[in-house]
C-alpha cells in the first residue's frame, strides 16, 4: 500500500484547511478528485499563467509530481472539463465566503485605512443562451494592504448602491474609511458604514439633486467670500509628460436642504476638489464634490479620495492586463463567476509578496518557473508558522 505524501507547504496546508469545509456538489460516485484539491490546483495554476479551464487542465499535468509531493492523487490530474463541471457546481457565495475566511489570515487592522467599493463588469462572460453579458462583481478593497475583502455579484452597474450595503456587513469595517463613487453615494451606505464603526467619504454627483444643488451653492458661496472657514489643501504630481495640480476645500455641513427627504447619517462635512492638467500644453480643469463623515481636515480628505482609485488602479486594470480577465469566453455564469474568484484572490497575492519589483505577468511567469517562488507567493503576509 503506497504511503502518503508528506505534509503540505504552509500556503497549501491552509488552504485545505479552509476548503476542505466546503460542501462538495458532486454525488460520490462522480468523485475522482478530491474538492479541496481541485481548488488548490486552480489557484496555483491561476498564479502561474492559467486563464481557462483547458490551461488549468495543463498546467495541472505538466506539474503532476511536484501536486503528488503534498497531494493523493490516485486518479492523476483534472481534465479542463472535470474543473469547468466542478466549478459551475460550486454554490459561488459558499465559495467567495471560505476565501474571505481564509484572508483573515493575512489582514491587518483597518484602522485609518481606505477601503474602496467600486464594481467591475466581466465582458467576456456572456451567458449561452441570451448573448448578452451578465457578470458584474462589487468589490470591497483596503487599498494599503492590498487585499481584496469581498466580492459579491450584482445585477449591473445599476445594482451597486443597493448592493454595498449587504457586502459592507460581510465584512468588519471598524475604524476604516469607506469611499464610493457617484453610485454609492446613498443615505443607505451612509447607514451601514456608521453602523459597521467606519466613516466615509463619497462622490456627489447631480443624481443626488437636491444635496448636490444645496453643495454646490455652498462652494460657490465661499468662493465669493459670502462664506467664511473654508479649509484648504493643495498638492500638485508632475511626470509622464503631464502636471497636475489639485486644491481641496473643506466646508462643514451645519444643514440638509428642505428637499431632502432621507437621512444621511452622521454626514459632517463637505469637500471640492479642484484638479487642474496641463497635457501637451493643453491645461483643462475639473471639479468634483464629495460628503463625509469625518471632521473638516481638508489633508486627510484628499488622501482619501486619491486613494479610493486604488481599486481601479490596483485591482480592475491588473485584472485585465496582467490576467486577461476581459479576454475570458465562458459560458456559464456560476462557473464564470468562481474562477473570477480565484483570479481575484490570485492577484492578491501577487500584488502582496514585496520582495519582487517585477509586474504582475512577470511575476505569474516567475511562479511558473519556480516552486519555491509560488509558495512564497501562497504565503505572502503570512508569518511562518
Amino acid at each position: 500500500m503506497p504511503s502518503p505524501p508528506p505534509s503540505p507547504p504552509l500556503g497549501v496546508r491552509l488552504m485545505l484547511t479552509y476548503f476542505t469545509l466546503l460542501e462538495d456538489p458532486r454525488v460520490d460516485r462522480t468523485k475522482r478528485h478530491e474538492l479541496s484539491h481541485l481548488i488548490v490546483m486552480a489557484l496555483c495554476g491561476t498564479l502561474c499563467g492559467a486563464d481557462g479551464w483547458d490551461d488549468l487542465e495543463d498546467y495541472a499535468s505538466a506539474n503532476v509530481e511536484w501536486f503528488r509531493g503534498f497531494l493523493d492523487l490516485p486518479n492523476g490530474t483534472p481534465s479542463a472539463d472535470t474543473f469547468r463541471r466542478v466549478f459551475s457546481a460550486l454554490e459561488p457565495v459558499a465559495f467567495e465566503r471560505q476565501f474571505r475566511i481564509w484572508v483573515r489570515a493575512f489582514a491587518d487592522s483597518l484602522e485609518g485605512e481606505v477601503v474602496a467599493i467600486d464594481g467591475k463588469t466581466l465582458r467576456g462572460t456572456v451567458d449561452a443562451a441570451t448573448k448578452q453579458t451578465s457578470l458584474h462583481l462589487l468589490h470591497v478593497w483596503a487599498t494599503e494592504q492590498q487585499l481584496l475583502l469581498a466580492h459579491v455579484a450584482v445585477d449591473g452597474a445599476g445594482a451597486e448602491a443597493p448592493g454595498i450595503p449587504e457586502l459592507l456587513r460581510l465584512v468588519d469595517i471598524k475604524g476604516a474609511i469607506i469611499t464610493t463613487d457617484a453610485a454609492g453615494c446613498t443615505a443607505p451606505v451612509t447607514q451601514a458604514v456608521r453602523d459597521g464603526g467606519a466613516e466615509y467619504v463619497l462622490t456627489l454627483k447631480a443624481n443626488r439633486r437636491a444635496l448636490h444643488t444645496h453643495v454646490t451653492a455652498l462652494f460657490d458661496a465661499a468662493e465669493a467670500g459670502r462664506y467664511r472657514g473654508v479649509a484648504t489643501h493643495r498638492s500638485a504630481d508632475r511626470g509622464h509628460g503631464r502636471e497636475e495640480t489639485r486644491t481641496i476645500r473643506v466646508l462643514p455641513l451645519d444643514d440638509l436642504p428642505s428637499a431632502t427627504q432621507v437621512e444621511w447619517r452622521d454626514l459632517k462635512t463637505v469637500a471640492q476638489v479642484e484638479r487642474t492638467r496641463t497635457i501637451a500644453g493643453k491645461t483643462s480643469t475639473e471639479r468634483y464634490l464629495y460628503i463625509s463623515s469625518l471632521p473638516v481636515d481638508p489633508k486627510r480628505l484628499a488622501h482619501a479620495i486619491r486613494a479610493h482609485w486604488g481599486v481601479e488602479n490596483q485591482l480592475h486594470w491588473c485584472l485585465d492586463v496582467g490576467f486577461h480577465e476581459d479576454q475570458r469566453r465562458i459560458q456559464d455564469v456560476r462557473g464564470a463567476t468562481n474562477l473570477a474568484t480565484i483570479t481575484r484572490y490570485a492577484l492578491m497575492m501577487v500584488k502582496r509578496e514585496k520582495t519582487s519589483r517585477r509586474g504582475v505577468r512577470a511575476r505569474r511567469r516567475n511562479a511558473a518557473w519556480s516552486h519555491d517562488y509560488l509558495l512564497k507567493l501562497l504565503t505572502a503576509g503570512i508569518a511562518p508558522v
